[in-house]
């Protein structure tokens, strides 16, 4: 679990407002314009195409040379100023007029100003082809907006100085004084106005208005909004009394308190009492921009009251999180909305417990005077455990049945089992006051659960089919059946995971009883779970709550092969869980568990298993696991798990790779086809079942690789591709950030950033070709190569020193720098860390062989990296090469070299991103040297650490055997020698490397 800080929440899952269920559960049903047959819609107005378009009467055509045969709109209308929207079915009997022939219809609704509404039209003609067309507009009438860049502004050192009714864009270009007009802490951008001193302007994304349109002119918005920055806005408000809005977008969190609002001069009143704020929701992106509402200290909608004069609106950025495009004022809503009539109760199911199982949806609606049948609407939205789902508009005859007096109906829904729901009920009364409620309840019915608390204890042992709370003071050890790397909370009272109260939906069984969850859930922590799962096939679930952002892999389950009540115990992984965010670390969802292709996870019972789930990247609390009957009709592709090493490391040194093959239906050993390094092997190791094969085969070490393994069983055919290096943390390694500096100086094994600030000197250590204005130059003091944080996958050595990881940029034709070391002695192949993405590219390594330390150095060239494209940060191994595609063996003797990296010698070829270089030691080229000294015959060859070279001579190549000459010779990188008798007439020797 992570801690719970304390911040505003915005509801992302469960139970909709009932705006957005009104707005965003339509679109789903209905989805965009849509065409068929010969059915047509058209001169729809108002049509969203910019804000403002204040009109009574909602008016379209609707044309067919069959004719026309049903028209209807499904209309949501909100006050700007909140409330309960107001969702109506209207057709030609209630709400719509209609003339003109049938081919050609004209029709109308009437609408309210001051409204946001969306609507959703549907049109069918004689021959069944049907047209379907969704809007979204406003029918608002501001009295007044001012622009959040036209703050006041200074001229001719006079401050406070300010416009009365702007033209669009007359605050361009004009400055201001900070502290007085404004206040500025950041940086950002000054497309609009000065900055500094004045607020940082940008062009804004937002819908468009008529002052903009087709007029050249650019709509702006304030951003980089940091705490305590503000903006004076002086006018001659008009006379009246409003409320406060503002057109705002957040990219990021909820705010609560994102801006406030005051008057530091003017006769201009706030009603009620401050602050008075603006609180940002997100809505999807920075550009993404709704109405914000002023609000005093108790939540209510704040009134200015204005005389008519001068008056100064300060708006002071508080918690931030928003973009301001403009801001209104609207005549204050005095007319309260009536209390409604119609009472809806006896909901069953309501969601009061989890697992309601019912096969439909029942609810009352009383009235003293009574309700019209027609004026009864629910939303439906339904989602299966996996996430799919859909959601649909009923209404009397139409997915519902309504039965019973005006003064008492009784409503009816049928619904299906293991279904999560989301329900919208709006009732209409008499004199048109709405009265409606949210709920969310599901129909599981559960084929077995087990809590994430009743992990295995004593060394293995578990209960089957436990009591409540059954594993109570049931301790666990550590290493066999759990780990915990992160010691909480134990509100369960056991040694094991830390547990913690839940404060997810009850459920019937656990009534009399503390539930629990299992929290604090860090990368490495696991736990086991032994039971005797009922026969079957099955699905697996879990019940879990995020209070952060969602995870590609929170947690991982597993089936323990052997060794449980061990600390040596084996696993096959199954799949993950990812655990999305849920708006609070107690606010619950269902997280299927989904293999590496994205398909739920079958799980055969019938037997007694142990299932271990293991937290990944974290982010969640669990409740508990339930398995659901999977549909075995469903045909799962074979697939490719636990492949390691997975390339998630830069240093993953083994002489070896597996991986499991997952098949539904069984895999035949002749069916796995490993491609490796462009040719595919034999001698594949398995074991395990042909519905979970354990693949192994060995690979080079100390080299880059890529692997393509096809896997093909009776439902089909996959291919999956994995790319990874399996070099050793501990080659030797050069940052390309660490050249040399003042003439030809360097460090023999500097440590991390040990070359920070110090400055290279053009033309001798280093070249940049390409100086531009973009250039940043965090870690050498100028002149030097531009460098940047690299991103790439974390060193230790970095991690250990808290350090950053640098590469150098903009590194193209002509740019080179020079690497003075004193390189260890042995034959190596090159290997370098490069990122490109503009397009493939090259770098040349060379050796300086005279001018150190001058201008006229002279260069033996050695070879050259070959660089594809795939992003800026996407780094990737890339070999020293020579020109038929060989790697390049440079041999070194312990001496100090320059070696000189170069970008692409190819004019036309981009600049490449270079974050460091490693030597990879190889088997030199066995050459073999003979010297012969009187009877003493010397033999000379280059060994390599960590192999062994054994000399053997004949006097005759006849002879039928190579006899050994001494004792096998163990490399050092370094030329060795032994020595043998120069007798008789003939001698040959050979050496063979072991």
């Amino acid at each position: 679990m992570k801690p719970k800080i304390q911040s505003p929440q915005i509801a992302t899952k469960g139970i909709l407002t009932p705006l957005t269920m009104a707005l965003a559960i339509v679109c789903l049903m209905l989805g965009v314009e849509k065409s068929r047959g010969q059915a047509t819609i058209s001169n729809v107005f108002p049509d969203g195409a910019h804000l403002f378009e204040p009109s009574g009467i909602l008016s379209f055509n609707a044309s067919s040379p069959a004719g026309i045969s049903n028209i209807s709109v499904q209309l949501t209308a909100a006050k700007l100023t909140g409330g309960s929207p107001l969702l109506r079915t209207l057709t030609s009997g209630n709400g719509l007029t209609i003339t003109g022939p049938a081919n050609n219809e004209s029709v109308s609704a009437s609408l309210s100003t001051n409204r946001l509404y969306t609507a959703v039209i549907q049109v069918t003609d004689n021959n069944g082809g049907s047209a379907s067309k969704t809007v979204t507009f406003d029918t608002i009438s501001p009295a007044y907006t001012f622009e959040a860049e036209d703050y006041d502004y200074t001229s001719n050192s006079v401050s406070g100085l300010f416009i009365d009714a702007p033209q669009t864009n007359a605050y361009a270009t004009l400055s201001a004084t900070d502290g007085i007009d404004c206040h500025h802490n950041g940086s950002g951008g000054q497309s609009y106005r000065p900055n500094p001193p004045g607020l940082a302007s940008e062009t804004a994304g937002d819908v468009p208005r008529v002052q903009y349109m087709g007029t050249g002119k650019t709509d702006y918005d304030i951003g980089f909004n940091n705490g305590g920055d503000f903006g004076n806005y002086t006018r001659s408000y008009p006379a009246g009394v409003y409320n406060v809005f503002m057109r705002g977008s957040d990219g990021n969190g909820p705010t609560s308190d994102s801006a406030s609002m005051s008057i530091p001069s003017g006769s201009a009143t706030l009603d009620g009492s401050g602050p008075y704020t603006f609180a940002v929701l997100p809505l999807g992106g920075w550009q993404v921009y709704g109405w914000v509402p002023l609000k005093d200290s108790s939540g209510n909608l704040a009134q200015l009251t204005t005389d008519g004069s001068a008056t100064t609106l300060r708006v002071t950025i508080d918690g931030g999180n928003m973009n301001a495009n403009f801001y209104m004022l609207l005549p204050a809503d005095t007319n309260a909305a009536g209390v409604a009539d119609a009472v809806i109760n006896n909901i069953y199911p309501d969601g009061t417990v989890q697992f309601q199982m019912t096969n439909e949806l029942t609810f009352n609606i009383t009235s003293s005077l009574g309700v019209s049948t027609s004026d009864i609407t629910v939303q439906l939205a339904s989602t299966n455990l996996a996430g799919a789902g859909s959601s649909h508009l009923l209404s009397d005859g139409n997915g519902m049945t309504v039965t019973g007096p005006a003064t008492n109906k009784s409503v009816s829904i049928p619904l299906a089992s293991n279904l999560v729901y989301t329900a919208f009920i709006q009732v209409i009364d008499a004199n048109g006051n709405p009265a409606s409620t949210n709920l969310s309840f599901d129909t599981i019915q559960p084929a077995y659960t087990f809590e994430s608390e009743d992990f295995d204890y004593g060394g293995g042992q578990f209960i089957d089919n436990p009591q409540i709370n059954g594993y109570t003071h049931l301790d666990g050890i550590s290493g066999v059946d759990f780990i915990n790397n992160n010691p909480s909370a134990q509100d369960y009272q056991r040694v094991g995971l830390s547990t913690e109260n839940v404060g997810d939906t009850p459920r019937l069984s656990h009534a009399g009883f503390q539930d629990y969850d299992v929290g604090f859930n860090n990368g490495g922590n696991w736990a086991n779970y032994t039971r005797t799962f009922p026969a079957g096939t099955y699905n697996i679930y879990l019940r879990a709550a995020d209070g952060n952002g969602s995870s590609s892999d929170s947690a991982s389950l597993a089936l323990v092969t052997s060794g449980l009540g061990t600390s040596s115990q084996t696993i096959t992984r199954l799949g993950t869980f990812s655990v999305p965010g849920s708006g609070g670390w107690q606010k619950y969802e269902w997280v299927p568990l989904k293999d590496i292709a994205g398909n739920l996870v079958q799980f055969t019972g019938g037997s007694t298993n142990t299932l271990r789930i293991t937290t990944d990247n974290g982010n969640y609390n669990a409740n508990f696991f339930l398995l659901m009957p999977a549909d075995v009709t469903v045909k799962v592709l074979p697939y490719v798990d636990n492949f390691v090493p997975d390339g998630s490391g830069m240093f993953q040194y083994t002489n070896s790779l597996s991986f499991i093959a997952h098949s539904q239906v069984g895999l035949a050993t002749s069916n796995v086809v490993l491609n490796l390094d462009g040719a595919i092997v034999s001698g594949l190791t398995f074991s395990g079942p042909a519905t979970a094969l354990q693949v192994s085969h060995p690979v080079q070490p100390n080299a880059f690789h890529t692997a393509v393994i096809t896997l093909t069983d009776a439902n089909g055919t996959i291919a999956y591709t994995n790319s990874f290096g399996t070099f050793s943390s501990t080659n030797y390694t050069w940052e390309a950030e660490d050249y040399d500096y003042n003439n030809g100086q360097f460090q023999d094994n500097p440590q991390v950033d040990a070359y920070s600030g110090q400055s290279g000197i053009p033309g001798v250590d280093f070249l940049e070709t390409d100086p531009n204005g973009s250039e940043q130059f965090p870690y050498r003091a100028f002149p030097a190569m531009p460098t940047s944080p690299a991103g790439d996958q974390p060193r230790d050595q970095f991690v250990a020193a808290s350090g950053t990881d640098y590469n150098i940029g903009f590194f193209g034709g002509g740019s080179w720098c020079n690497y003075t070391r004193s390189y260890p002695p042995g034959t190596y192949n090159v290997v370098g860390r490069f990122a490109e993405g503009a397009a493939p590219t090259e770098a040349i390594l060379s050796q300086v062989t005279s001018g150190l330390g001058t201008t006229n150095q002279t260069k033996n060239f050695l070879g050259t990296f070959y660089v594809p494209v795939g992003g800026w940060s996407s780094w990737g191994w890339q070999s020293l090469k020579d020109a038929s595609g060989n790697l390049v063996k440079v041999t070194l003797t312990g001496a100090t070299n320059t070696l000189q990296l170069g970008g692409s010698p190819i004019g036309s070829q981009p600049e490449v991103n270079v974050n460091f270089l490693m030597l990879v030691s190889t088997p030199p080229d066995l050459v073999v040297t003979i010297s012969v000294n009187g009877t003493n015959a010397t033999i000379s060859f280059p060994t390599q650490t960590g192999a062994n070279y054994q000399v053997q001579f004949k006097h005759s190549l006849t002879d039928a055997t190579w006899s050994p000459l001494g004792s096998p010779v163990p490399g050092n990188n370094a030329v060795r020698s032994i020595n043998g008798p120069a007798t008789g007439s003939s001698s040959f020797y050979r050496v063979q490397v072991q």
